[in-house]
Order: structure tokens, then C-alpha cells, then sequence
């Protein structure tokens, strides 16, 4: 059997340019739309920061919050802060948490708020947005391991 562009089998095997749909194939009227891809907002260091604090504020609030009052009492920060040297393998520093307590109550209340767990973080936990110098990129991307 000889193979040629009359047979059906031939239509399987050789390929074809293939192309999108044209309007017409659509059945679309009017302009044509291209949406430019969507570029985020420059945002500032200090938003950046703020942003940080937040989702960390959260976050400490979602794990330490047994109760989920809103607050987090002293109990169920040492708690929060015992599971957290178990999951890392170490043994919990009841010192080092207390003292990290004492900077989130600094009325020593017993208590904080979200609010108030998100300031002491921010005292606990200071953070800048730093920009890298020229060359310096270049130098870690060319690092020998």
C-alpha cells in the first residue's frame, strides 16, 4: 500500500501546522481585548515590615490562642512555646520564654491582645528591609559550594 496525501492514514501521520481560532472561528464581534499581564504594587520597606508583623502577629496569635478568646494568656503562651521546642527538638527555655513574655506584657496583666501580642513581637523581633549592594548578588550567584 502506497501512502500518499489521498489516503486517510497519511492525515494521522504527517503533520500539519496547526493555529488558534481566528474571531471568526469564535464567532467574536468587535475589538479584540489583550489584557496586559497584571504587575503588583511597588510596595515600601516600611509596608513591608508592617506586613511582616502582621502575618507573624497572626500567626502567633492562631498558635498560641488555645481557647480562641481573642487573647493569649500566660499559660497558653509557655504552652505555644513548649510545643514549639518539641517540634524542634530542643528543650524549652523557660527562662528565655519568660523573659520573651515579660516584653508582650509589659503591664503584666496575664493577658495580651492581639494588638498588644503584635507590638511586643515587633520589640521581640526587630526587622529592616535591606537592599542588596551592586555586585553583591553577582558574588553569591558565582559562589563556589
Amino acid at each position: 500500500m502506497r501512502v500518499g496525501s489521498d489516503n486517510s492514514i497519511y492525515s494521522l501521520l504527517a503533520s500539519s501546522p496547526r493555529k488558534g481560532p481566528s474571531i471568526a472561528d469564535a464567532k467574536m464581534g468587535g475589538a479584540v481585548q489583550v489584557n496586559a499581564p497584571k504587575i503588583p504594587a511597588v510596595r515600601s520597606d516600611q509596608e513591608l515590615i508592617a506586613d511582616f508583623h502582621a502575618r507573624m502577629s497572626k500567626q502567633a496569635l492562631d498558635w498560641a490562642d488555645n481557647d480562641k478568646d481573642g487573647k493569649v494568656t500566660k499559660s497558653e503562651f509557655m504552652d505555644g512555646q513548649s510545643r514549639l521546642a518539641e517540634m524542634n527538638g530542643t528543650p524549652h527555655d523557660t527562662a528565655y520564654s519568660e523573659s520573651k513574655w515579660a516584653k508582650l506584657d509589659a503591664t503584666g496583666k496575664g493577658w495580651v491582645t492581639a494588638e498588644e501580642l503584635g507590638d511586643g513581637l515587633q520589640k521581640i523581633f526587630p526587622v529592616n528591609v535591606g537592599h542588596l549592594g551592586a555586585g553583591y548578588a553577582e558574588r553569591l550567584r558565582n559562589r563556589q559550594g
